[in-house]
């Protein structure tokens, strides 16, 4: 007797969303959102939007991106799974209870967060009023094909803007540092933000050595790129950039080394400055 192809969807989606629950508490970093996507995708195919299968794809995929910090869509995850589960389970089932005890997790670190931003904008406005800010901040112009100036950024601190202008394709600057092997990679990645890939081994760490290069700000719509050509590493512009503009590049950091939020306010800011 054959399955009726609404069943076969079903019972694919059970293995997908089985399949990602292992691959999470397997640790992957990566698959298990793509096979809960999946698994939503088809029983809101077969169910529609609100009902209790789709709410515990949600609630699982609610907690990978909590695991993985990233909160806004984890908290989305949550709100939509929250009233398909009390409508079909009621206000006391334990699932609820525990779904909602998720949520309130999250929140408080959310509170965090946004506790630790508030401070370092505030000390970033007491460098920036002290003057403090521009003994560390420095372009060394001879490595620099084009003028540049460092200036205080909307986006974080201090950036580099252009002092005239630059053509599309330009090669402005070379990223230069301190050459660190892959097996010391993971321990400087916390807290910073200067590093920079050379190749599969090897990356440059700004902070010691560097150009003013490192102090290019993150942007998830940038004005310009990496290019790597035989062991060096330069800053092109993708277009031309007008005199007094912040040059913005995408940092496109590796997920393995922690969630890192984005504020650049670009249209299209997908949340993080780690790649999707």
């Amino acid at each position: 007797m054959k399955t009726p192809p609404q069943q076969k969807t079903y019972e694919r989606a059970v293995r997908l969303h089985n399949r990602a629950a292992r691959c999470q508490s397997a640790g992957e970093p990566i698959r298990p959102e793509k096979l809960y996507l999946r698994s939503l995708a088809l029983k809101e195919q077969i169910f529609g939007p609100n009902h209790l299968e789709v709410a515990v794809t949600l609630n699982n995929l609610g907690l990978y991106y909590k695991t993985l910090g990233r909160l806004p869509e984890a908290r989305t995850a949550y709100m939509r799974s929250l009233p398909i589960m009390e409508k079909e389970l009621g206000g006391s089932d334990t699932q609820v209870g525990d779904l909602l005890y998720n949520l309130a997790q999250l929140l408080k670190k959310e509170a965090d967060e946004l506790e630790q931003r508030s401070r370092m904008i505030h000390e970033a406005a007491v460098e920036a009023s002290s003057g403090l800010w521009r003994e560390k901040a420095v372009i060394r112009q001879e490595l620099a094909a084009f003028d540049l100036e460092i200036g205080q950024s909307k986006i974080h601190r201090f950036g580099v803007f252009a002092a005239g202008p630059i053509p599309a394709a330009g090669r402005i600057i070379e990223y230069t540092g301190e050459r660190v092997s892959r097996r010391y990679w993971a321990p400087r990645c916390a807290g910073r933000t200067y590093l920079c890939n050379l190749d599969k081994y090897w990356c440059l760490d700004g902070s010691i050595g560097g150009s003013g290069a490192e102090l290019i700000n993150h942007c998830c719509e940038p004005n310009c790129k990496f290019l790597r050509e035989s062991g060096r590493v330069w800053v092109v512009s993708l277009r031309a950039i007008d005199p007094g503009e912040e040059l913005l590049l995408d940092y496109n950091f590796r997920k393995e080394f922690g969630i890192v939020r984005c504020y650049c306010g670009a249209p299209s800011c997908r949340g993080t400055i780690n790649r999707r």
